[in-house]
């Protein structure tokens, strides 16, 4: 049923948006992978000893 879904997306008059749609999840795996489960404490500034 899957790959019948994705070819139905990719074969519309305008696949751009699925690829792009594709892409943006893609680049956000990447991303969460490479953030990885230690985010906590991330956006606190260092402090100065």
């Amino acid at each position: 049923m899957f790959p019948f879904t994705f070819a139905g997306l990719l074969s519309t008059p305008a696949p751009s948006a699925a690829y792009l749609g594709i892409a943006a999840i893609a680049l956000f795996a990447i991303m969460a992978v490479l953030v990885g489960p230690d985010y906590d404490q991330q956006n606190i500034p260092a402090k100065k000893d």
